[in-house]
């Protein structure tokens, strides 16, 4: 066995998808800019500096022997755990939500430090506990922690960062070494938990209602997401041009968030949308080779938490854009504008790389 350099071909495709979503951000927001801020220049400029703040992030953390998070586990669930809880009292409201803290004039989102501070609690924790992971005591701990962490994240309300948490946490507690049983009983529940929370929110159960029939609530409910479908539409197999869509001309609340998909596929076609998706696909697949070949417990399971919350974000917008499953607010990595985003995500890059350093090639020799 030998061990690895740093996975080269990560970092490449992370950095032509970040330019990539900085030149989206600009075509997508150009208008919108110029509407609400009387700067054309406002979300490309912002953006670019979030971007260059991820990317030192990124450097750092690639830096760093992964082991050392160990020691910041604890105190960091903790803080996620404290900001989750003080934004719901201290918090800022935007659009009837309150999922920002302001500091010092700048907005950020705690769910989205609660993101990388809960999978690196989890991969400590786990790394402790796995052989006793199935004992209903020990099941019953992580459970109420993933339990407390959902409800709090509802009650900003933000059900698809409470969702894409779930996710991530149920699937670091599987590849610990969760039995079958108890991951079909968490689906399950899962689930009916799902259906009360659609069912006892009119604006979500609203919203799967226009999900059955988009075109009927058109001028509603579905607005974002028709116009996303025109969008993509309008782009055909190989788009209208850079610059040239229409359906961000106002048509698209804020396109440079959550629906940039939408201007992607109007403006560079099917094949920009397949494109950006094959780059994706190959984003997840080293990720989740390091993650194969990581060299202790700890590093599998924080490889595997940052994989599985990159592939379940990446997911849920391409399906949402294209209607194939109920609007919910979930941004592209690396490709939707969002500070406290794109810096979580471009520092969880740097642990990954930092991971690969590590990594074991297990070569194949013939025996003689």
């Amino acid at each position: 066995m030998k061990q690895n350099k740093m996975d080269y071909p990560l970092l490449v495709i992370t950095l032509i998808l970040v330019s990539f979503g900085l030149l989206m951000v600009f075509s997508s927001s150009y208008y919108f800019a110029i509407d609400k801020m009387q700067n054309k220049m406002h979300f490309f400029t912002a953006d670019l500096s979030f971007i260059i703040l991820g990317v030192f992030a990124m450097l750092v953390a690639s830096a760093v022997d992964y082991k050392v998070y160990r020691k910041f586990a604890i105190p960091l669930f903790f803080l996620s755990m404290f900001l989750l809880i003080y934004v719901l009292f201290k918090g800022t409201v935007v659009n009837d939500a309150r999922r920002w803290i302001t500091v010092a004039g700048q907005r950020f989102q705690p769910a989205e430090v609660a993101k990388i501070g809960l999978i690196m609690f989890f991969a400590f924790s786990l790394e402790k506990n796995y052989t006793k992971l199935n004992q209903p005591k020990i099941l019953g701990v992580y459970v109420l922690i993933i339990a407390s962490v959902v409800l709090l994240i509802m009650k900003q309300p933000n059900m698809s960062t409470a969702v894409i948490l779930a996710g991530v946490m149920a699937v670091m507690l599987f590849v610990a070494g969760l039995r079958w049983i108890y991951v079909l009983l968490f689906g399950a529940a899962g689930g009916f938990i799902g259906w009360l929370l659609v069912h006892n929110a009119p604006y979500r159960l609203n919203r799967m209602i226009a999900f059955l029939d988009p075109f009927k609530y058109k001028n509603d409910e579905s607005w974002q997401v028709i116009n996303s479908l025109y969008a993509l539409g309008t782009g055909g197999i190989f788009g209208v041009g850079i610059g040239m869509s229409t359906q961000n001309k106002l048509y698209i609340p804020e396109p440079q968030n959550d629906f940039i998909l939408a201007t992607v596929g109007e403006e560079l076609g099917l094949i920009g949308t397949v494109g950006l998706l094959i780059l994706f696909l190959i984003l997840l697949y080293r990720c989740v080779k390091i993650a194969m070949n990581a060299p202790d417990i700890f590093s599998t399971l924080l490889a595997t938490g940052i994989s599985t919350m990159l592939g379940l974000q990446i997911l849920m917008n391409y399906a949402v854009a294209t209607s194939s499953m109920p609007a919910t607010g979930v941004s592209l990595p690396f490709i939707s504008y969002g500070g406290t985003s794109i810096s979580i995500l471009l520092g969880s890059i740097g642990i990954m790389l930092n991971i690969s350093k590590s990594t074991i090639k297990r070569t194949h020799k013939n025996d003689d």
